[in-house]
């Protein structure tokens, strides 16, 4: 039997660039309530290119919130951000941000347990970007990002296309 992390998507309005300064701060400051903060109070921002090269920023150590938000805003080309949590990951993409669990997907649907604290994490994060629609999904949804998908409906009309497990919840 495979794992299947649990990916929480939400779109966003903001730019790359907007979206990871607004995560690195708030992990940088009062953190979220309930998302786990990085084990350290410095880390490792990882960005990824159109060409997939792959590099990284240690925030606050070599630069802030703020001058990884112009970085990103800068070069036109990054396409993905990835900055670690405790437990999992937030990944970045234009138009998203996805929180990557390492929970079990099928533990979700089966454990109401976890799901109230996949719910609670799910909620925090909209209400943090203002998303009115959220997915919990199986960790292949971020696959299609950048690609066959690149908005909001185009991601939830290839989750189906694909039959990757996930759950669509509106907020609004």
């Amino acid at each position: 039997m495979t794992l299947v992390a649990i990916e929480i998507l939400i779109p966003t309005p903001r730019t790359l660039a907007g979206a990871t300064r607004a995560v690195v701060e708030q992990l940088m400051g009062p953190g979220f309530v309930n998302i786990d903060s990085p084990s350290e109070s410095a880390f490792e921002v990882e960005l990824t290119n159109v060409d997939m090269k792959e590099w990284g920023e240690v925030v606050p150590d070599d630069v802030t919130a703020a001058e990884l938000g112009e970085k990103i805003r800068a070069d036109k080309e990054i396409l993905r951000v990835r900055v670690p949590l405790r437990l999992g990951h937030f990944l970045l993409f234009p138009g998203f941000v996805v929180l990557c669990r390492p929970d079990e997907y099928e533990e979700f649907m089966a454990d109401p347990r976890a799901r109230q604290i996949i719910g609670r994490e799910s909620l925090e994060l909209a209400h943090a970007f203002g998303a009115s629609e959220l997915v919990v999904a199986g960790d292949a949804a971020t696959d299609f990002l950048g690609s066959e998908a690149t908005d909001w409906e185009s991601l939830k009309e290839v989750l189906v296309e694909e039959e990757i497990e996930h759950q669509v919840v509106k907020l609004k």
